[in-house]
Formats: C-alpha cells, structure tokens, sequence
C-alpha cells in the first residue's frame, strides 16, 4: 500500500484519537454548526445544534440517560445540563465515528469540549433578543496568561428567557476553566461551572382522555400558576489532563457533577372540549437532588509495526452517585375552561418523607485499536464492571442491586477502494434506565442498571467534497416504561431496528450541506403486550426522524451567508395502549448571517426564524401526556469579538 493510500485511508477512517480532539474555535463570530458538522448524527456549536441526533436522543434512546457521557472523550457521570460558557460544543459518536472511540456505547456517546484558550487573547461579547421577548448577554474570554504555557477560558451569561408556553425565568451561567501545559507533552485543564435557574413558571401538561389528541390550544398564552414555579442549581466541576511520558499516553479525567432542585411544580390539565371546565391539579416536590463523583484514567501504548498503527489501552471508570426524591403532594386547584387562565391562590402541601438511593460502580477494561495498513481499523473491548445501588425508602431498606457483568465490544472497518470503507461491529453494555417521568405515580424513580446490547454496519463513502455514510443497527434493552395506571416500571424488552444516513460536505464553493436521516422500527415484546396491557410500542418514539442543513454564502457578497434548516419527526404514540398517535410534523428555520466589522472589530449579525411556517403540533411527555410545540419565533443576535 502507497503512502498516498494510507493517508487516504486515514482521513476516511476516523484516526486512533492519541492527538488532542479538534480545538474549539478561537473567535466566536466563527461560529458555525453546519460548517463544524462533521456528519448529520448530531453536533452542536456555539448554541446552535443539528442532526437527527442529540444528548438525549440517539436510535430512540438517550446517552444521557444511559450514562454515555465524555469530556474530551474521558467518562463522566452527568447529572445536569453543560452550560455553553464552559463546552464549545458536543458531537454524537456511533458508527464510524465511534470506530476510533474506546469501548463506545450501544446508545452512542455524547462527547462534550471544552473551550481553550491558544496563542491569542480573545473577548467575546454576545446579546440576543427573541420575538418572544427574551434576552440574553453573554460575555467570554481566551487570556493566554503564560503564552502556551498557561491559559485561562472564562465567561458569564444572564439570560431573561420567554417560552412558548407564555412562562418565563432567569438565568446565570458562568464558568471558568484554566489549560496548564508544563511541558510539550502534558497539559492539565481544570475547570468549574455553575448554572442557576430562578422563577421559572411550571406550563401545564396536558392530559388527553386515551382515545384522540387533545384540542388546539391557544399558544403563548399562559395557563399555570404565579406560584407553581421551580428553581434549580447546576454546578459541574473537575479537571481533565493528559501526558506523554516515552511511549506511554496517561489520560485521566476527575469530575462533579450535581442538579440541586428547590421546591418545583408540575402543573396537570385534564383535556376538554374549548370553553369547557377542565379538571387541573398541581404536584408539588420538596427538595430533590443529584449529584455523583465520577471519572476515568487510562494508560495508552501506542506503536507501529511497518505502516500499520496500533494502540493498547488499559482504562479504569469509576462513579458514586447519590440521589433524593419522592415526597410529592397532588392537589386538586379546581376546574376552569379549557385553554383559559384561572388563578387561585396557593394550597398548602403536605409532603411526605424521601427516597434516596446510592449507586457505587466501577469499571476496568482493555482495548486495542488498529489502523492496518491496506486493510482497514480495528477496535476490540472487554471490560469487567461492578455495580451497586441501593435505596432507602420512607417506609425501610429495599434489597441491594447488585452486577459483576463482563462486557465487550468489537467493530471493524474494511477499505475496499482509497475512497470507500465497509464497517461493522457489536456492543454490550450495562446502562442506566431512564428515570420516571413527571407525570408517574412514581415520579423520579430510578429502575437498577440494565443489560444492553448493539449490532450495527454499513458503509463510508467519501465522493469528492461530500461524504455519504449509510448504515443499519439492531439494539435490545429491558423496557422500563409507563404503564396504563402511569406507573413506571419495567414492561418487557425493547427491540430498536433501524437504517440510517449521512451526506454531507461542501459539492460547491461557499455551499455546505449536511442531511441525514433515520428509519426506526421500535417495538416492544413480554407479558404485558402478550395479555394486551400494552401495545407493542413505545411511548413517543418516532418512526423516523430527518434533517436537512444548508449554509450558502453568495459569492457576489461575501460577508452574507443564508441557511436553511429543514427537521422532520415521523409519528409516535403518544400511550401505553398505543391508541392515540401523534401524526408526523416538518419545521423549516431559516436565517442569515452578515459578517461586519465595528470600530475594526470582527462581529456578525445573525437573524433566525424557527419553525418558519407555523406549524401546530404536540410532543408527548408521557402516557397521554402532552405538550405543544413552539410557534414560529424570529431572534437576533449580535457577537463582537476584541
């Protein structure tokens, strides 16, 4: 194999990641989603995200959910929202994509970067306002305080949201992190963040009656309470650091991460016909929170036989998660007119005592990786991982759960031409269930960890500017899910077979465009639908989902680029007997951005309008639980970088 093929094959197979992850962009008027994408399975850049993926939804499951989480590709526990101040961006791993990836995960990985600074200072200002009427100020700093020796990542935002629901709340985000780099090849970066939401306004879920969709609402009218509001506190701190001492890599990773929520409200409305009195009622929580203590370090040897690249990889994870729930109240508030506010004045709750439970894992692996040399890649696991979770109820000590599984992964890339590449491969994995939702009877509750298990292949093809990835997957998984009493529970197994796609690239100058899709088979197998309790599907999953982005900057106006953003979400059922289904919707966003400059400073104005053409549609929150999507809502904003 030439020289010339190798370097082929490596840029279509994704490199063994021994080099630092992609750098953040430097300037913020930089910013770009569709430009950064490196695939339509799911990224997010400067605030803006596309794909057919996220954090919370990849196949029809969530990798957050799951606990397929990465900083920079080191395991965390996340137990809250990442603000933007602290992460550039994130990027779904599955597929070729998690080929160069460490013991991925049947969910996919969520992988988050931070921001960084480099050789130069940069400050950067942001405002933005919302046909809404919110508002938000961000401002962030790149000071390199040492030259490359040492730099320092800082920013604050204050943000006045209004949604669609007619309610509102207030938040500041702010973060720091430091990047320490001692020698050539070590760099330590330590870092803290802290996101406080205050006097946000509950919206009311709305309850449908089993047998159709609830009526039109009227949107951007609010039909909670003043007082049924919540307040929560974010803080993710930790420290990431990597060294190359001879031929060995030390990665190591330490984390905390913790959601500490006061008091909330979950507003209930009964569905009615327009003008008629609907039943509502208001549950209240006490104090809840989540917090675990995570991290991962790894020892790497990497090597080379001839033009072959290989890499060894020992990797030790570890968690300790605390949580406390439960204790809520229900209180009838009366009836009103559908679609009509009525106020009343605070009921006194009475709460219960809490549960909480404590989960202990650990997990220690192997994994070889392999970039041969007129073959393909190779990527090979086995982990042992030890979990333990215990819960405490108000009325005693429930049993201890316990797993000692042995897991493993193995996935393969074969290069048939310098341009097209055949993958394959097959994952276990033993993950967390989601938690029951809001609308349970047992609200918050967390099922033990659960086996989990992928197949998936397909192909990468790159084609001049454009890279086309075509692949199908099969993943299994005990269900947990609501019941048609709403109790959340498991109710037999989940089976996701699907084909998904990616295209994207630039055909033409100043033309970008990144398109995927996903066609999903979901169904579910076990007493509950063999004796009709159930149906054989799941709550609120799509039958498919498709994205479309397009960014075109004009060639006679260089400064101004147009983009178009196209979402479509197939139907879903929206409860357990699979009765009701919400029909399938399409969004188009489109927008605008014109690169300037004030007092010779780069800046960019960037206009947007959401859901273009106002569609009407609800998204399922539960088992006949639903809420609207938003309108069309139009933003401007303005970034300044110094």
């Amino acid at each position: 194999m030439s020289n010339l093929s190798l370097r082929a094959a490596t840029a279509l197979l994704l490199p063994i990641p021994l080099a630092t992850l992609a750098p953040a962009h430097a300037q913020r008027v930089d910013e770009n989603a569709v430009s950064d994408a490196e695939d339509a399975f799911g990224s997010n850049i400067g605030g803006e995200t596309l794909g057919i993926y996220s954090p919370s939804e990849v196949r029809g499951f969530s990798p957050t959910d799951a606990g397929n989480v990465r900083i920079e590709g080191l395991y965390i526990d996340r137990q809250t929202e990442l603000t933007s101040r602290l992460v550039a961006g994130n990027r779904i791993r599955i597929g070729p994509s998690a080929l160069g990836y460490a013991f991925p995960a049947p969910s996919g990985v969520a992988d988050y970067r931070l921001r960084a600074a480099g050789d130069d200072l940069v400050l950067s200002t942001a405002a933005k306002v919302t046909s809404f009427g919110g508002w938000e100020v961000e401002a962030d700093a790149l000071v390199p305080l040492d030259g490359r020796r040492l730099g320092l990542a800082a920013g604050a935002g204050f943000y006045s949201n209004a949604f669609q629901y007619g309610n509102s709340n207030k938040v500041t985000s702010i973060a720091a992190s430091l990047a320490w780099r001692p020698g050539s090849q070590t760099e330590i970066k330590p870092f803290w963040s802290r996101i406080q939401v205050d006097d946000e306004e509950s919206y009311p879920i709305v309850i449908g009656n089993g047998r159709e969709l609830p009526e039109r609402m009227s949107r951007r009218r609010f039909l909670g309470q003043d007082w049924a509001d919540y307040e929560v506190e974010r803080i993710t701190y930790g420290a990431v650091g990597r060294t190359q001492q001879g031929s060995l890599v030390l990665r190591a990773g330490a984390f905390r991460s913790a959601n500490i929520a006061d008091e909330g409200h979950t507003v209930l409305l009964d569905a009615a016909a327009p003008g008629m009195l609907a039943a509502r009622s208001v549950i209240a929580s006490p104090r809840r929170s989540n917090a675990s203590t995570s991290g991962e370090i790894s020892l790497a040897r990497p090597f080379a036989i001839g033009r072959s690249r290989h890499e060894l990889r020992l990797s030790v994870r570890a968690r300790r998660q605390a949580r406390y729930y439960g204790g809520s109240d229900r209180v009838d508030i009366g009836p009103a007119p559908f679609d009509e506010a009525l106020p009343v004045a605070r009921p006194g709750f009475n709460f219960s005592e809490r549960t909480s439970d404590q989960v202990r894992q650990w997990t220690a692996g192997l994994a070889y990786q392999g970039l041969l040399a007129g073959v393909g890649q190779l990527n090979l696991g086995i982990q042992r991982t030890g979990y333990e979770k215990a819960v405490t109820v108000p009325d005693g000590v429930l049993p201890v759960s316990r797993a000692r599984p042995w897991l493993f992964n193995a996935a393969a890339a074969f290069e048939i031409t310098p341009s097209l590449a055949l993958y394959g491969g097959m994952t276990r994995g033993l993950e967390e269930s989601d938690v029951a939702p809001e609308t349970a009877v047992n609200r918050d509750e967390a099922p033990p960890a659960i086996r989990t298990r992928q197949f998936d292949g397909g192909l990468r093809w790159r084609l001049g500017g454009m890279t086309l990835i075509a692949g199908a997957f099969d993943i299994r998984k005990p269900y947990y899910g609501l019941d048609t009493a709403n109790v959340f529970r498991r109710l037999g197994s989940v089976n996701h077979r699907g084909a998904e796609v990616s295209l994207s690239g630039s055909p033409a100058d100043g033309l970008t465009l990144v398109a995927g899709g996903m066609l999903l088979d979901a169904t579910i197998a076990g007493t509950e639908v063999a004796a009709g309790a159930i149906g054989q599907r799941p709550i609120g999953t799509p039958s498919r989902t498709l994205a479309a982005n397009v960014d075109y900057r004009l060639p006679a106006v260089p400064s101004l680029s147009v983009d178009v953003a196209l979402q479509h979400a197939g139907r879903r059922y929206a409860d357990a007997a699979n009765d009701v289904r919400v029909p399938s919707r399409t969004l188009v966003d489109v927008g605008i951005r014109y690169r300037f400059r004030v007092a010779k400073l780069p800046a960019v104005v960037r206009l947007q309008a959401t859901n273009l053409f106002d569609v009407y549609g609800w998204d399922v929150e539960g088992n006949n639980a639903f809420a609207y999507i938003q309108s069309r809502r139009l933003t401007a904003r303005l970034v300044v970088d110094m």
